[in-house]
């Protein structure tokens, strides 16, 4: 009974590992609402996998699974590829179409990753534009040096950032004015913080000109009021469950 747990985790490790060789991920889009733009696409891209037993692992377990068996640039590799042809089909509709790819430390740490990406765009032969790069705040800290450089990097290649789980720490704003990224998301604690927290970011958010995404708003009741009138783009089930493609509109809405 000891060895199960390990032998476990060795055998999604090497699932891991052939879903990656062999192209086994499905993409997964999540719609985005922005709300004065209801009719521009712009969607959060994730994957998920189906295991032999037919188990369908998210995308918080895959990439939890792919730090643990030191996969996680394959898994960041996999997400832009698909996320740039993905772009590239929706600016054939809509130019000012916006695609948000999560990716890891490794690859935000990484001091080749923006001659990667820049030569991933022009092999795909797509823009950056539109293409907006999400890491995570505790990543981020880390390292600020090499945040700061890889973010300024992607900047001056005309890629959008978004610093993501963004939270009430009093060294978040610091980070935020440091970074000068477009965007932020919510981290699940500040989505319920006290309404002055709430209205102390989005003021200085706003003031820098960067969007907020809430994610992952599942019910009415999740949206504070606060918020309501301070958000930029919204994203959950109750926005709009996930997709398996590209294909769905918001309709337009006269306000």
């Amino acid at each position: 009974m000891t060895h199960s747990a390990p032998e476990h985790n060795i055998k999604l490790m090497r699932l891991m590992q052939q879903a990656i060789d062999d192209d086994l991920l499905a993409p997964v889009f999540h719609p985005v609402l922005q709300t004065r733009f209801p009719d521009r696409k712009t969607y959060l891209l994730h994957c998920h996998l189906k295991t032999p037993a037919g188990q369908r692992m998210s995308y918080k377990s895959l990439r939890k699974l792919a730090g643990m068996a030191d996969m996680a640039s394959a898994l960041d590799r996999w997400m832009i590829k698909t996320g740039l042809q993905t772009l590239k089909r929706m600016h054939l509709e809509q130019p000012e179409a916006n695609i948000i790819i999560p990716q890891s430390i490794a690859s935000l740490h990484n001091p080749e990753y923006p001659h990667w990406l820049d030569r991933q765009s022009t092999r795909e032969d797509v823009s950056t534009q539109g293409l907006i790069i999400s890491f995570r705040l505790s990543q981020i800290a880390k390292n600020l040096k090499r945040s700061r450089n890889c973010i300024a990097a992607l900047h001056q290649m005309d890629t959008s950032t978004m610093i993501d789980s963004f939270s009430e720490h009093p060294a978040a704003i610091k980070i935020l004015k440091a970074m000068g990224s477009h965007y932020m998301s919510a981290s699940t604690s500040l989505l319920g913080a006290d309404d002055d927290v709430i209205k102390r970011i989005i003021n200085v958010c706003h003031r820098r000109s960067i969007l907020i995404l809430l994610p992952e708003i599942n019910h009415t009741e999740e949206i504070n009021l606060c918020w309501s009138f301070g958000a930029d783009l919204l994203e959950g089930t109750y926005i709009h469950p996930a997709t398996k493609d590209t294909s769905f509109n918001f309709t337009p809405v006269i306000v």
